[in-house]
């Protein structure tokens, strides 16, 4: 299909569940808008560690323009995604995004917190009533291990959540050698979730971006989360040889967790996702694929 004359690729079906394919759906897309390359932390793993660039011209009006030729086309926006660098180190520019779209009529408006659920000025945007759902980094249940691994100062308050209806969030665990490596540490995780009262997490593997993350990999097999007691195995999910993804439940004293992992995933794989980043649009991650 095109928009603005040039051909994306759009999701027609969906994944494919165990072994049967998936099923055929209407055109759709998910839409990342990416408010920010800074961040306030500096993670070892991450290539984007300690960016100073906290803000830059952001052209909301071009971005609605982008949600009406998706509609004038009649691709569905599946999903819209706010993410970064670390959406909270520019919340006012967030606010002003969402009360743009507010009467586009969006099912689901999700905000991607890549490290720092944990501090102030993020749980303050974690706050506001229009998110469906929210992602926040968790990526060890001891505070000092998270010092660590985010080289910024973590309250020992971080895990309240005061005011955060936290049935819409969903933790992050980087696994990383010396951190989360195996099943005794990953077991330990999904207890610390369900006492937060967070009802889901995610395993990821780390991508191999720099010298820390080569040295520091883990592999998701490494954690053989079937070994857990009474995590149960329910469904995966895959595109292919582009992506997989499996599905577990965490049953424990009559509190359920729900688990993802992602077993692998081409990084080159775009199909039904668009990036918007307040300048261009492109399909993909990429920053040679520029739409408009």
């Amino acid at each position: 299909m095109k928009i603005f004359g040039k051909e994306i690729a759009i999701k027609s079906h969906g994944c494919h569940v165990m072994d049967e394919p998936g099923q055929k759906i209407i055109p759709s897309v998910n839409l990342f808008v990416k408010v920010t390359k800074g961040c306030n932390a500096h993670c070892l793993f991450c290539c984007n560690a300690g960016s100073k660039e906290l803000s830059s011209t952001f052209d909301i009006p071009k971005l609605i323009t982008v949600i009406h030729e998706l509609r004038d086309h009649h691709i569905c926006v599946n999903r819209i995604n706010i993410t970064g660098g670390e959406p909270s180190t520019v919340s006012p520019l967030v606010n002003k995004i969402l009360a743009s779209i507010e009467d586009e009529g969006f099912d689901d408006i999700h905000v991607h917190l890549n490290t720092n659920g944990l501090l102030q000025q993020s749980q303050e945007l974690m706050r506001h009533p229009r998110w469906d759902s929210i992602s926040m980094s968790l990526h060890h249940y001891d505070i000092s291990k998270l010092n660590e691994l985010y080289n910024c100062k973590i309250s020992e308050k971080a895990f309240s959540f005061e005011g955060i209806n936290k049935q819409k969030l969903n933790s992050s665990c980087n696994l990383i050698r010396g951190y989360i490596d195996n099943a005794e540490e990953a077991h330990k995780m999904l207890d610390f979730n369900l006492e937060l009262g967070i009802p889901r997490i995610g395993f990821v593997a780390l991508m191999k971006v720099n010298d820390f993350c080569r040295e520091n990999f883990v592999d998701l097999e490494d954690i053989h989360l079937d070994t857990i007691p009474h995590v149960y195995f329910t469904k995966s999910m895959n595109r292919g040889s582009n992506c997989k993804c499996s599905n577990y439940l965490y049953n424990k004293d009559l509190r359920i967790l729900e688990i993802y992992m992602r077993n692998y995933s081409n990084p080159k794989y775009c199909e039904s996702s668009l990036v918007y980043d307040g300048k261009y649009l492109r399909q993909g991650f990429h920053q040679d694929n520029i739409i408009i």
